[in-house]
């Protein structure tokens, strides 16, 4: 589906963008594999060419729009122009960034939205610019999450950039379609990850029959719905947002959220009224 074709994937040293990395291989695309873990992307790229696919290894914060020059430069060099970008990675930093919101200090506000919407932008433009200039069309995937449009305790900055790269989304599309330049989200739902502890623990079976489809996702499951909107397959397709969830939006209501703390008056240690402290 996607031969003759290049795929940057940013995030891919393991999990959701390893997966994405391999399946956009295996479809005949090639691929360079951005992690700030240069070993992780070094593993995905030997086991990428392992299998016959031309691989590199983009080395780099993305975060960083000096970085994100470098690496694509680098990667146009070694692979050509990009005509897919996945805009997987996410940067989870801030220590009050995972409390309640009372909580969130503006540093931590602002480094995690920072860092996380200058990857999205910076990847993003620079993949779209160099795009128009070769008069080529192309494929932009962000995976986004079920935070954009249901709120997770104790979860503020990241369910905000969630939001804001949905509509970044819809809005990026609309600015790019002249071009032939495709947008589309995806929102992963609950998905199992290999090398991490059980993700409801010994509650799994109970959780997993709350999900409709009865089972948690596999990292594969996201490859192969990122592949289909960057194939052409989707040619029609822009401006969207798809859930691979198993049905989890559909149905209204979330798995149970067993031992995430909750803030309330009764209990609360609250932070200073000002900003500044």
């Amino acid at each position: 589906m996607l031969t003759g074709r290049t795929a940057f994937v940013t995030g891919a040293g393991r999990n959701i963008g390893r997966a994405i990395a391999i399946r956009c291989g295996s479809e005949g695309a090639s691929v360079a594999v951005n992690d700030v873990d240069a070993t992780a992307a070094a593993a995905v790229v030997a086991e990428l060419r392992d299998a016959g696919v031309q691989a590199h290894a983009a080395i780099g914060d993305m975060s960083d729009f000096a970085v994100v020059d470098r690496v694509f430069a680098e990667t146009e060099e070694a692979l050509g122009t990009v005509d897919i970008l996945v805009n997987n990675a996410y940067v989870r930093c801030g220590d009050t960034a995972w409390g309640n919101f009372l909580a969130v200090s503006p540093a931590d506000w602002e480094l995690f939205v920072a860092k996380n919407m200058n990857m999205l932008y910076g990847c993003t433009q620079r993949t779209a610019r160099a795009l128009a200039r070769s008069n080529l069309k192309g494929s932009i995937v962000n995976i986004s999450s079920h935070g954009a449009e249901r709120a997770h305790r104790n979860h503020i900055p990241y369910d905000s950039v969630k939001g804001a790269m949905e509509s970044f989304t819809r809005a990026v599309a609309v600015d790019l379609a002249p071009w032939g330049i495709r947008v589309n989200a995806l929102r992963p739902g609950a998905i199992a990850v290999e090398g991490e502890p059980p993700m409801w623990d010994d509650k799994e079976e109970l959780r997993a029959a709350q999900i409709p489809l009865g089972r948690a996702g596999s990292p594969e499951d996201i490859a192969a719905g990122v592949v289909f909107l960057a194939s052409a397959e989707s040619a029609f397709i822009t401006g969207q947002t798809f859930n691979i969830d198993g049905g989890m939006m559909a149905q209204g209501r979330a798995p149970q959220v067993e031992g995430v703390p909750v803030m309330h008056p009764g209990n609360a240690e609250l932070p200073p009224t000002s900003l500044f402290h």
